[in-house]
């Protein structure tokens, strides 16, 4: 069986606002969301979040740490 990690209060959930952390390694094509702020609409026990931005954008990170909510 396997156990669940608790979910802390710094692990975004869905509806948060968040930002992208300064330190995130993005893609070239990602770094003009660096400092935007999205809506999360998708966090799997904080493995996988997928993020909606103002301009329709998504972006799809594999750590929660990713983020930091505003």
């Amino acid at each position: 069986m396997k156990k669940r990690k608790p979910q802390t209060d710094n692990d975004p959930k869905i509806g948060d606002r968040v930002r992208l952390v300064s330190e995130a390694p993005l893609r070239k094509d990602e770094m003009d969301l660096q400092g935007e702020t999205g809506e999360v609409i998708e966090c799997s026990e904080g493995k996988r979040v997928t993020v909606r931005f103002a301009n329709g954008r998504l972006l799809m990170g594999k750590d929660a740490k990713l983020f930091e909510r505003t």
